[in-house]
């Protein structure tokens, strides 16, 4: 949803090219913000989650997440999204039982029970913000039932050209209406860092500012914790749907959920994706399509007028274009599927690591920080102790060597040996080897 708001920016800058949209947004400020609703209730027993937030700006809310080895980590998921806080959420069915949500953590709300949606019944989400304004969907029940017959990785090439393995599956109908069927998945792979080494820099009371020199005491320690073999994860974050137009077959074959190209470093060791699928009805389905549709910007000057994005929810006062999203009841199958890289392409080399791992040298100490006496320039780079001290380098070994800037170890990005960075040093439950 949070796409939203970097297409309609693009529609605003785009305005001498195609005719003017009514938006439904004031540019005055006075319209309230605009609430955004994710919402989907599924056959599974769980604890069911809501997401509300508001779109306050037409900016693209994204964050770049590429590492630098000369900045230290910064926490990439920081919060700029302004989600709606202390909302009553509620969803009831066909029979009039009333399933409460409470909010835990700021905009998302989780079910207080467990419950499933069941075929047979209808569920209508309803919604109240500490503003007074109120909203609900439309009655939606589950349309259809089919489940992942086979999951599977095979050899293929993308339209680019790329060389790959597609990730493929097959489904079979169960009961129902089984036309529109959306995906969503969830990689996790393996990463083992390619210079890590048993021990590790430890830095203690350092003072970059005592005179006449910086004081400290640096150490090469055993390392504490595991940091050579990770678990990588990602979501998928396109929208992923089909519909199966073949009235003489009961499902879908040989549809292909996700590709990977060949030198992507996900494959190198292990890899795993699960695959849910959902079955959707038809304005479920259309929705998603108009939204995929207004992400591609090779749609942007096309003759198409979008107008405002409707979903299933609404306004309860009426009010038109304040609420975004739409409330999906839907039936899901989940398979996992697990291989390696040798698995496909066995003999050649593996994917290069993600990062270019350069073992360096460089100055143990600095002159201290607070010296105001003359000094010329420095050609050496950052000495080990202040990278150490904003956790940048691993250790990798002593040095022999000589050169402009010698120093008493050899050391590379820290992310070149500590795997953390890129992943979590707990194995997964389901994982298998």
């Amino acid at each position: 949803m949070k796409r939203i708001a970097f297409i309609l920016t693009i529609f605003a800058l785009l305005g001498s090219c195609i005719d003017e949209v009514d938006l439904g947004i004031s540019s005055n400020g006075t319209n309230p913000k605009i609430l955004i609703v994710e919402a989907t209730l599924t056959n599974e027993l769980k604890h069911h989650r809501v997401v509300l937030s508001r779109m306050d700006t037409l900016t693209d809310l994204g964050i770049d997440s590429v590492y630098n080895p000369y900045i230290p980590i910064r926490d990439i998921n920081r919060d700029l999204v302004p989600y709606e806080p202390n909302a009553t959420v509620s969803i009831q069915d066909g029979s009039g039982t009333v399933y409460g949500f409470n909010e835990t953590s700021p905009g998302v709300y989780e079910s207080s029970t467990t419950f499933a949606a069941e075929p047979s019944n209808t569920y209508t989400l309803n919604i109240a913000t500490t503003d007074g304004a109120t909203y609900s969907s439309k009655a939606m029940q589950i349309e259809g039932v089919s489940t992942i017959a086979d999951i599977y990785a095979a050899k293929t090439t993308n339209a680019s050209g790329i060389e790959g393995l597609g990730i493929f599956l097959d489904n079979s109908r169960i009961e129902g209406n089984v036309k529109n069927l959306r995906y969503t998945y969830e990689e996790t792979y393996k990463v083992i860092a390619p210079n890590w080494t048993p021990k590790d820099f430890q830095l203690t009371n350092y003072d970059p500012c005592a005179l006449p020199v910086p004081t400290y005491d640096l150490e090469i320690v055993d390392r504490e914790t595991e940091q050579q073999t990770c678990y990588g994860n990602a979501l998928s974050n396109t929208i992923i749907q089909t519909q199966n137009t073949n009235t003489n077959s009961s499902g879908i074959n040989n549809f292909m959920v996700h590709f990977i190209a060949k030198d992507n470093y996900i494959l190198t060791h292990r890899y795993s994706i699960e695959v849910t699928q959902s079955v959707a009805g038809s304005e479920s389905y259309g929705f998603y399509e108009q939204l995929n549709n207004f992400s591609q910007s090779g749609n942007i000057f096309s003759q198409v007028q979008p107008g405002f994005l409707e979903g299933n929810l609404s306004s309860d006062d009426g009010r038109q274009g304040t609420v975004i999203g739409f409330f999906d009841v839907v039936s899901v199958s989940k398979k996992r599927l697990f291989f390696n890289y040798t698995d496909f392409y066995e003999g050649e080399p593996l994917p290069p690591y993600p990062f270019n791992c350069i073992v360096k040298s460089a100055p143990e100490s600095h002159e201290s920080y607070c010296y105001s006496g003359p000094s010329g320039p420095n050609p050496c780079p950052q000495s080990i102790i202040e990278q150490v001290n904003l956790d940048l380098i691993s250790y990798v070994g002593p040095n022999s060597e000589t050169g402009e800037c010698p120093g008493p170890y050899l050391f590379v990005p820290r992310i070149c040996g500590d795997c953390t960075l890129l992943g979590s040093n707990v194995v997964p439950d389901f994982w298998e080897e």
